[in-house]
């Protein structure tokens, strides 16, 4: 009936990877029954189980001998083989949080809604606070990302290694004014994007910051490009990079126009 299908909606996330964040979205959703044992699921949902039970279960067990986790995912056939117990615990109680492309042309981050689930090919950053966005987005944790992580695919793009491009990035002590402010302009520039692609669905990030990385370089803006720059007002999308970008290097105690060299130089980098 409706209060089992609505039981299940919970169930079912959207499911999210790189292209979905930096192109169009699939719009796709996922069964994840994380959290359920195998009778509860017979029971509350019997049409999912069969699913699961025909489509899923012979793969596991006829690889269960592979290894340890094979093994493992046979006894829990209709869980997802890595359910990442450890940031769904991060995630737990937030409304949203930060994510990137592990592999991408260019370096963004935004919000995700909390009940969207994320492909191993995202990395996540279980914040929801503004200010968090606008450290991650502005050029000097770009300079470290890029400076810290690898470089991988047919494009040769830059690769987003947590560990090393998050876990050990110094944020900068920030008074609470330069937290409100930063939170602020964190706040305006993932509203900024949404909002101009919710107005033009075909409108995608990779498209914007091409364009923008044209605008940065004094290039002609011309023909398609212009046609996107207008949909996604590049000026104002640059003018809200532009202001993240002093206002940390502020917060660091830097000059504004540091080189990239110079900003791996410093003490706190």
């Amino acid at each position: 009936g409706r209060e089992r299908l609505e039981g299940l909606s919970s169930h079912m996330p959207h499911f999210l990877n790189g292209r979905d964040l930096a192109q169009l979205s699939r719009n796709v959703m996922v069964i994840d029954l994380y959290g359920l044992g195998e009778g509860e699921v017979a029971t509350r949902f019997p049409e999912v189980y069969q699913h699961l039970y025909d489509r899923v279960r012979p793969d596991r067990l006829a690889k269960a001998n592979a290894s340890k986790d094979s093994a493992e995912y046979a006894k829990l056939w209709w869980l997802h083989g890595k359910p990442r117990p450890a940031m769904r615990h991060a995630l737990s109680g937030l409304t949203r949080y930060i994510a990137t492309p592990r592999t991408a042309t260019h370096r963004i981050f935004q919000f995700v809604s909390s009940d969207s689930l994320a492909e191993s090919k995202l990395v996540v950053i279980a914040c929801e606070d503004p200010y968090c966005l606008a450290i991650v987005s502005s050029h000097i944790h770009k300079v470290w990302s890029l400076a810290s992580g690898g470089w991988l695919g047919v494009g040769n793009d830059p690769t987003y290694n947590h560990t090393d491009c998050f876990n050990n990035f110094p944020f900068p002590d920030c008074t609470p004014d330069q937290k409100a402010r930063l939170a602020d302009l964190g706040e305006r520039l993932d509203a900024h994007r949404k909002a101009r692609q919710a107005v033009h669905p075909k409108l995608t990030l990779t498209a914007m910051y091409n364009v923008l990385e044209k605008l940065r370089a004094g290039e002609p803006i011309e023909g398609k490009d212009k046609d996107i720059y207008d949909q996604g007002l590049i000026g104002i999308l640059k003018d809200l990079h532009d202001q993240i970008d002093a206002e940390v290097a502020a917060a660091y105690g830097w000059p504004a126009d540091l080189s990239d060299e110079e900003i791996l130089e410093q003490d706190k980098i």
